[in-house]
């Protein structure tokens, strides 16, 4: 019996062998993996600003842990500029290699060597 044997697909779905959509596919994951660690950071930040804020409360004026609880709620601000702060700089960064398109969308395109013949 004769098996029939499947081409090798691209790994990005919906993409034939021949079309050059994986710049766009590249960019789209890129900027929503960035995203999430965007969001993910925000999310660990505020969590830490609650518990810092819930050991301030139960310090029961206890200068130690007044001095703990100060400093894990400075810490965390200062996480968090230093988070958005490097999120404004990869735009920025972005913006001035001329990868981003209408509405902030991240457009990647890489060289080719030869043109396709129309």
């Amino acid at each position: 019996m004769i098996f029939a044997i499947n081409p090798i697909q691209p790994p990005i779905s919906g993409m034939s062998a021949g079309q050059e959509k994986a710049p766009q596919a590249f960019a789209t994951f890129f900027s929503a993996l960035i995203g999430f660690i965007l969001f993910l950071a925000t999310i660990f930040t505020l969590l830490q600003l609650l518990l810092a804020g819930f050991q301030w409360i139960s310090s029961g004026g206890d200068k130690g842990l007044l001095e703990v609880a100060r400093n894990r709620i400075l810490n965390s601000l200062i996480g968090l500029i230093i988070l958005f702060a490097a999120w404004a700089v990869f735009l920025v960064i972005l913006q001035f290699l001329g990868l981003t398109g209408a509405g902030g969308s991240i457009n990647l395109s890489l060289p080719t060597l030869f043109k396709a013949n129309p």
